[in-house]
């Protein structure tokens, strides 16, 4: 067994306050302390866990209690400060997309290599009870051979405030980069992860962005199993209505953006990151809520076919629809638990930098299809363990 993991975070914008309600919940993961450029979100956050807030990643790994750093810092900073914490000596959990090239995901790769230490790809779907649930359905052979795996999610994504930088395709920006990896790793968790070739079309259709808002992609895999992923984040509808109203986070959700004024803008980080927002603050799971639903997911296989249920997997096969239980949500707990384990049993931790390497692989291929108007191949795929 490893003794303690002591963790910190590199940034503490919305993505970070996914992670800060664990705090003192995971066994064996000890929370040491955050760094962020902004002075209010160090106050923050130091105000609210008594913990130190550092003003750069480097004064963090240079305290004598951190093992692992967490960085939810935007994407196209992800290479440079995993780069800098590795040569640090420590583990890193990057959130995805790991980088915004495939050069760049190399160069992390090898320094971890070389530094013998763990770069677990975060915030990947692959974490969600549901699909890790029916993964297992799958492992178990009941219902024979994956033949065909479809996702989609209709949100509001492009109209919610963002940065400039959440928006700028070159810098890691818009939705096949950031909403991207979760469809590709849902789909290449269950369809078995070695995709061969990859057709999208993406579209800019919101005047106001220079961005995509939505894309169609079809995916093929090893032994002709065929994934398709749909995202549409205008706003007018709403996945929700199709799964119950249950949410990605598992809160009861109002479909759609009916009654607000629509975004026509960027925002500077003082207007996202406002009093409102708390910097520093935790976003808790809703009380009472339920299983996550990123979308809709349905497996088809050779004998039966899968989908997520309001409390776990609805499996349908000649004899019926049978409902099975899912345990609850470990939310981003999950990442803590997998890197503490794969530390324990001295071995790699799942996903790793190349899993993430191929699915920032199959969302560059999302944009570069869409352009080139044909399909890509892909090359650096690995498979589901």
């Amino acid at each position: 067994m490893t003794t303690e993991l002591r963790l910190g975070i590199l940034g503490l914008g919305g993505a970070a306050a996914m992670v800060l309600p664990y705090l003192g919940k995971v066994p064996g993961v000890r929370f040491t302390g955050a760094a962020d450029i902004r002075p209010e979100a160090r106050e923050a956050f130091a105000r609210n866990y008594d913990l130190p807030a550092y003003e750069s990643l480097r004064a963090m790994c240079e305290a004598p209690d951190v093992d692992v750093v967490w960085i939810e810092t935007p994407n196209h900073l992800h290479c440079e400060h995993t780069l800098e914490a590795i040569r640090h000596g420590k583990h890193v959990i990057c959130a995805k997309p790991v980088g915004t090239t495939l050069a760049e995901c190399d160069r992390m790769i090898e320094a971890a290599d070389r530094a013998g230490v763990q770069l677990l790809q975060g915030h990947s779907k692959v974490f969600d009870t549901p699909v890790y649930a029916m993964r297992e359905v799958i492992r178990s052979g009941r219902l024979g051979r994956v033949i065909q795996v479809d996702t989609w999610l209709y949100n509001n994504w492009l109209q919610r405030p963002r940065l400039p930088e959440e928006l700028d395709t070159k810098r890691g920006g818009g939705i096949a980069l950031r909403q991207g990896p979760h469809q590709i790793d849902i789909l290449r968790y269950l369809a078995g992860g070695r995709g061969l070739s990859l057709r999208a079309i993406a579209g800019r259709w919101d005047a106001n962005f220079d961005t995509e808002g939505n894309y169609s992609l079809l995916m093929e895999f090893e032994g002709g199993v065929s994934g398709t992923a749909v995202f549409n984040g205008y706003g007018y509808f709403d996945s929700t209505e199709l799964s119950w109203g249950i949410g990605p986070l598992g809160e009861q959700k109002t479909p759609g953006n009916a009654g607000k004024p629509r975004r026509t803008r960027t925002l500077d980080p003082k207007e996202k990151y406002g009093a409102a927002d708390a910097p520093g603050a935790a976003l808790e799971r809703p009380q009472g809520a339920g299983m996550p639903f990123f979308g809709v997911t349905v497996v088809n296989c050779e004998r039966g076919a899968i989908r997520q249920s309001p409390e776990g997997l609805y499996v349908y096969t000649d004899a019926g629809r049978e409902e099975v239980p899912v345990p609850a949500p470990l939310g981003r707990a999950a990442e803590l638990l997998e890197l503490k384990a794969a530390l324990d049993e001295k071995r790699g931790a799942f996903p790793d930098g190349r899993w993430g390497k191929a699915t920032l692989e199959a969302c560059l291929a999302i944009l570069e299809s869409s352009e080139r108007r044909s399909e890509v191949t892909l090359h650096h795929q690995t498979p589901a363990p």
